[in-house]
């Protein structure tokens, strides 16, 4: 894995403290507190089970992504291995489910997935009102455009009247959309439902520039046909502080 991403929570360390925490939970305090929660725990789900359902991305090399052999790597998939160690004692007792960003909140309140570890944002709604809950930040990143060098934009109001490709209903969307508003800057949104029309969308020059995780676009911007060919602008849009997520009110899982 990228030096690059471990930087930026501290490497191994912080997986050794998120091991830390889960293996607390699953060995932790006993008592009748304990005893009461246990029959409705998803902890107590996923141990009688065996393995723990993990949603990631699967796309996204350094977070997650799966080769052409089906095996799993980065750092969301590190979190996914280390809570199955903390559990089974064994970090290949995960089972993966590749999640969209319109799935994965669906996917945690369904129950389809024990844990989300999907490059997600940490927001004050999510986490107060879908019934999500979400572990402690693991990346700080930001927002950012990539555009293409030959367009001539060099900054945000070059963007002006410009069509930009954003992931539909994400914090992705509605930043962008308020940062343009705060700088009166007007623009054509194209907003698409995955990551593999978002970014054809944007190589194909259905839009000017693309909108996302400055992380997500140093990345992709690599699988493009010719990388060379395009930049990440220099606006960073907003922060993002992304987090692993499960549902909320389970506090012996959570904790």
């Amino acid at each position: 894995m990228s030096k690059m991403f471990y930087a930026k929570f501290g490497g191994s360390s912080f997986l050794a403290g998120f091991l830390a925490v889960a293996l607390a939970a699953c060995n932790g305090g006993g008592g009748e507190s304990n005893s009461a929660n246990s029959v409705s725990s998803r902890l107590d789900t996923v141990k009688n089970r065996g393995s723990l359902i993990c949603g990631v991305n699967g796309q996204l090399p350094g977070f997650s992504f799966v080769n052409e052999n089906g095996e799993y790597s980065g750092m969301d998939v590190d979190i996914c291995r280390a809570v199955a160690s903390a559990l089974f004692n064994d970090p290949d007792k995960v089972e993966y489910r590749d999640l969209s960003a319109q799935e994965r909140f669906t996917a945690v309140q369904s129950g389809e997935v024990d844990l989300l570890s999907r490059n997600t944002t940490w927001t004050i709604s999510r986490d107060t009102s879908v019934g999500m809950e979400f572990a402690p930040t693991t990346f700080y990143d930001g927002q950012g455009i990539m555009v293409n060098q030959a367009s001539g934009i060099k900054n945000i109001t070059d963007l002006r009247d410009k069509s930009i490709c954003v992931a539909e209903n994400t914090t992705s969307e509605s930043n962008l959309r308020d940062r343009m508003d705060q700088l009166g800057i007007s623009y054509k949104s194209l907003a698409l439902p995955n990551n593999q029309s978002l970014y054809n969308s944007y190589e194909y020059d259905l839009c000017q520039g693309i909108t996302g995780d400055i992380s997500q676009l140093v990345v992709r911007k690599t699988l493009l046909a010719n990388p060379q060919d395009h930049k990440i602008l220099p606006t960073i849009i907003s922060k993002e502080p992304l987090a692993p997520v499960l549902l909320n009110q389970d506090s012996q899982w959570f904790d």
